[in-house]
């Protein structure tokens, strides 16, 4: 199996792992019983993840590394997760809510989204990473200073790797780099939004999972 065989097998994984945490979301009262879940999920195929799980709730998402606790808050909810296949990586972030979202927040998440497959939208082998780290500043419009980290990174054997997708990188896109896209707004104290996908560097999104947002009491 080569890099994008299993890569896209290692997606495939995160998509249904994460289609369980749907499914079975009302037995979890914490963001560590989620963290253990995909742990579990991962080492019961005989895998192992590709990094630590974020679970974040509420004021908590606002920490884009945030370390899962026993703390369970209202609002948004970003679970990133991501499993190893032959040593190849994915790597994948939904945001969900828990409660009732504002008017504010269910716009917020839209803009996010937009942005997000607008920026997908653009990949395709040549394009400069700064571009489109740009273009993703130009989507977000006012909320572009809540944006704290890069907009995405290649993916292989190790979680990180180039090309790096930011307003500083110098690199461009080549055919069979494989990459995320994972705009996300931070307002601390507050909360936090990402959403995040595996693809190739011609726009083949490698995970699949739905990302309307998940409503739960």
């Amino acid at each position: 199996m080569n890099k994008l065989q299993s890569i896209t097998k290692a997606c495939k994984i995160t998509d249904q792992i994460f289609s369980d945490i749907i499914k079975n979301f009302s037995i979890f009262n914490s963001e560590k019983q989620i963290s253990n879940f995909i742990i579990k999920e991962i080492r019961d195929r005989k895998l192992r993840p590709a990094f630590a799980p974020i679970v974040a709730t509420g004021k908590n998402a606002a920490e884009i590394h945030h370390k899962p606790t026993k703390d369970w808050y209202n609002g948004f909810c970003v679970i990133d997760l991501g499993v190893r296949v032959n040593g190849y990586c994915s790597d994948m972030t939904r945001t969900i809510f828990i409660g009732k979202p504002s008017v504010k927040e269910k716009l917020l998440y839209d803009l996010l989204l937009n942005a997000q497959i607008s920026c997908i939208k653009k990949i395709k082998p040549g394009i400069s990473c700064k571009e489109l780290a740009r273009y993703n500043v130009k989507m977000l419009g006012k909320h572009k200073n809540q944006m704290i980290h890069a907009l995405g990174h290649g993916v292989g054997k190790y979680i990180h790797t180039k090309p790096k997708i930011s307003l500083k990188s110098n690199d461009a896109l080549k055919k069979g780099d494989i990459i995320t896209i994972e705009p996300g707004i931070y307002y601390r104290t507050k909360y936090g939004i990402r959403i995040e996908d595996t693809l190739t560097a011609t726009g083949k999104i490698l995970t699949r999972s739905r990302k309307e947002l998940y409503l739960f009491k």
